[in-house]
């Protein structure tokens, strides 16, 4: 039966886009959203706009693995860990330094304490002060292990711990004026390195096997009774030094979440294993400052601070606990005290650098999404929370394993085979599922070749750095205002944004587009252009709908090959010229990929009439 054709027009708008939603059909994601946006980013006022481009700054020969920054007598320093190398570099125009190499060609992990940069490869722990590097085995804390023990080595007590950087260790001595030989506390041993007499040097033999010093001319008594007066410097025949040195995951924290100590973990002998520094002192890991953290099949990935708290996550496979929570408080002697406990299961991580927060929620890449950790406020209990739902059809096709995650302008960054996938902390969508409370706004971007990130903040701006494949360190150009902010080095960046497939809500009632009255109004640029496309449910995308020019005039940008004395600094319309009939559904395709232009778009204005049902 055939419906008389409608006579009155319709209107739809569409405003105030938010971000992508890849998680249904396209005819069904809300009017605000995009079924499929490419390098769009909300503007400060929550609009969308074509992100800024990015331009490599230094090249090295090998992929990068690292990228880290501290400051050295007032002057930055960058290390780049690119191949098996590492090189100091100043930021600017200045070629990178060779400062060693030997390192493993794998991405590493650095820490900064106490004006230096210490970073673990998985084959060693090292340190650059801005003079000098090398390995911190090299510069480790030889601990005093015993004192107050008599020449045979009976009545010592424990002093210090054992340094699991070194074998390297003292003992201290009362001497009674007639012994030679004195006992270490272990034997064997490696080496004697020194024995001292009321602090002078003197000679001995040693019997390494037996772990005994003896003297040419025995010691005196002490001069000041209960005082010491023989050290021992020697090394132990077992350490645990490769423990350390094969740790790949590191992160500043200690007690009260102060920055004070180093946390360590990765060794694949011990995968559940991990380490915690001395206080302040980066060259010292005490051997009883250790933890098992769940059961050994699960490897530790990352870590993640959680108010005073330091969460542990490991992988997830289905066995247990893979969230466990660490607080420290000093004993009544002053004594570091760690306590561990499982606070969460199911949200393991995937990789090794799937770690990130939106100002103070902690989040963590898993098998599922991005997930937050948060507190039940009713059971008082820590609980996973999905926050990447609206990307995760598409995020979870990717390697993750690899993937690396950064906060930026209070945006979460998810870095992956050139593409980023992007959880606004300005854009909350509140919800009703039991398994979220709300869900982040989410933007994508692609030809970002992005390896390894480093955020580097100066004056309260933040300046995202990231290191390539192909051995580029490149910068997110934030810091430009003009037109030469929209180019990936040299290359226009092509960006898309899409409206949903739309039927107006009847699928089966045909309707006309009218050839007068609709428009797409862009966001205005110095110099800005669109192209539109018209698709519906029996078309191809072609982009064949209209194109446009959007340029103002501006003494500081002028292209002669499109001059203009527009200065009209307000949104601007390009009008849809086309008339499409009998559709069910019609989706608008806008897009920009022309060099050096901006690109934003505020609104889209359609006008139709409706006329049969659909026969199919």
């Amino acid at each position: 039966m055939a419906r008389k054709a409608g006579v009155s027009i319709r209107t739809k708008v569409y405003e105030k886009f938010k971000g992508v939603d890849f998680t249904t059909d396209p005819s069904m994601v809300s009017d605000d959203r995009s079924p499929w946006a490419v390098n769009m980013i909300s503007d400060n006022g929550g609009m969308p706009e074509k992100r800024a481009g990015w331009k490599s700054l230094a090249e090295l020969e090998s992929e990068i693995n690292g990228l880290y920054l501290f400051k050295y007598n007032g002057a930055e320093h960058f290390l780049i860990h690119a191949g098996t190398k590492l090189y100091r570099w100043y930021g600017g125009d200045d070629t990178p330094v060779q400062l060693m190499t030997g390192l493993p060609d794998d991405r590493s992990k650095g820490a900064y304490m106490n004006g230096a940069m210490y970073i673990f490869t998985g084959n060693d722990y090292i340190f650059y002060d801005g003079t000098t590097i090398g390995s911190v085995e090299n510069i480790a804390y030889v601990p005093l292990v015993t004192i107050g023990a008599k020449p045979d080595g009976s009545g010592a007590t424990s002093h210090e711990n054992v340094n699991l950087l070194t074998g390297k260790q003292r003992a201290m001595f009362a001497g009674d004026g007639s012994s030679k030989g004195y006992h270490l506390p272990v034997h064997p041993i490696a080496s004697v390195q020194s024995a001292t007499v009321d602090g002078a040097a003197a000679t001995y033999t040693a019997d390494l096997a037996n772990g005994t010093v003896t003297f040419t001319t025995a010691p005196g008594v002490p001069q000041i009774e209960g005082q010491d007066n023989v050290e021992i410097a020697y090394t132990a025949t077992t350490s645990g030094v490769n423990r350390i040195k094969h740790c790949r995951q590191c992160i500043a924290w200690g007690i009260n979440g102060a920055e004070d100590r180093i946390v360590c973990s990765g060794d694949p002998d011990y995968p559940n294993y991990d380490y915690i520094s001395d206080y302040n002192n980066p060259a010292y890991f005490p051997d009883l400052n250790y933890s098992v953290v769940g059961t050994s099949d699960t490897a530790i990935m990352g870590y993640a601070r959680i108010n005073d708290e330091l969460a542990i996550i490991k992988e997830d496979r289905g066995n247990g606990s893979t969230v466990f929570l660490r607080n420290g408080a000093l004993d009544e002697k002053g004594n570091a005290v760690f306590a561990l406990y499982p606070a969460l299961a199911g949200i393991g991580a995937v990789g090794r650098f799937g770690f990130g927060n939106i100002g103070d929620e902690r989040l963590v890449l898993t098998g599922n999404g991005v997930y937050a950790i948060t507190n039940n406020q009713v059971i008082s209990e820590k609980i996973a929370q999905n926050r990447s739902h609206r990307v995760d059809p598409k995020l979870l096709t990717e390697d993750l394993s690899e993937a690396v995650m950064e906060n930026w302008q209070n945006m979460l960054m998810i870095f992956v085979d050139g593409k980023v996938y992007i959880l606004d902390g300005n854009q909350k969508s509140y919800s009703a599922s039991d398994s979220t409370d709300f869900l982040y706004e989410c933007y994508y971007f692609e030809n970002v070749p992005a390896r390894c990130v480093l955020k580097v903040t100066r004056q309260g701006v933040e300046t995202m750095y990231f290191g390539t494949e192909d051995g580029k360190v490149c910068r997110f150009k934030t810091d430009i205002q003009t037109m030469d902010r929209y180019n990936d080095d040299g290359d226009p960046i092509y960006a898309v944004l899409s409206t949903k497939a739309d039927d107006d809500g009847d699928p089966m009632v045909l309707k006309t587009l009218l050839k007068k009255g609709n428009a797409v109004t862009l966001k205005p640029y110095a110099r800005s252009s669109a192209k539109l496309c018209i698709r519906t449910d029996r078309d191809t995308v072609e982009w064949q709908a209209n194109q446009g020019t959007m340029d103002i005039f501006d003494w500081e940008d002028i292209d002669f090959s499109r001059f203009t004395f527009q200065s009209n600094d307000g949104p601007q319309e390009i009008p849809v010229n086309r008339k499409v009939k009998n559709y069910k559904r019609l989706q608008f395709i806008i897009k920009n990929d022309a060099v050096n232009e901006g690109f934003g778009v505020y609104k889209l204005s359609k006008h139709f009439v409706t006329g049969n049902f659909a026969k199919r």
